[in-house]
């Protein structure tokens, strides 16, 4: 059956499931919200996820349309490319320190 056009848990708000959940306008959800099994699940946003906060693990960003980043630390556990210019400090109070051999080639 259905109910259409009708307010469930207006007055007092309980739980529910549902195989599959949908809303043609914005949806609020109060509370903590699990998306997914984070194991076997896709979670895909349609148009602009904003992450404050938690980890991103074993995730490419930015492979198909690069962008900006802003790092407080940046690592690489593998070797790391840098394509234009970049700069190492401010050249007034930073260290900048080489382990292992360094390549200065300049422009060859």
């Amino acid at each position: 059956g259905a109910i259409d056009n009708t307010t469930i848990g207006a007055t007092t708000a309980s739980t529910g499931a549902f195989t599959t959940l949908s809303a043609s306008g914005a949806a609020t959800f109060k509370g903590d919200v699990t998306l997914g099994d984070a194991v076997a699940d896709t979670i895909s946003f349609t148009g602009t996820g904003d992450i404050n906060a938690g980890a991103i693990d074993s995730t490419t960003i930015g492979a198909t349309t690069a962008s900006t980043g802003a790092f407080t630390t940046l690592s690489a556990t593998g070797a790391a490319t840098f394509n234009g210019d970049v700069t190492l400090g401010d050249a007034v109070a930073d260290t900048i320190m080489f382990t292992g051999t360094v390549d200065i080639n300049a422009g060859a």
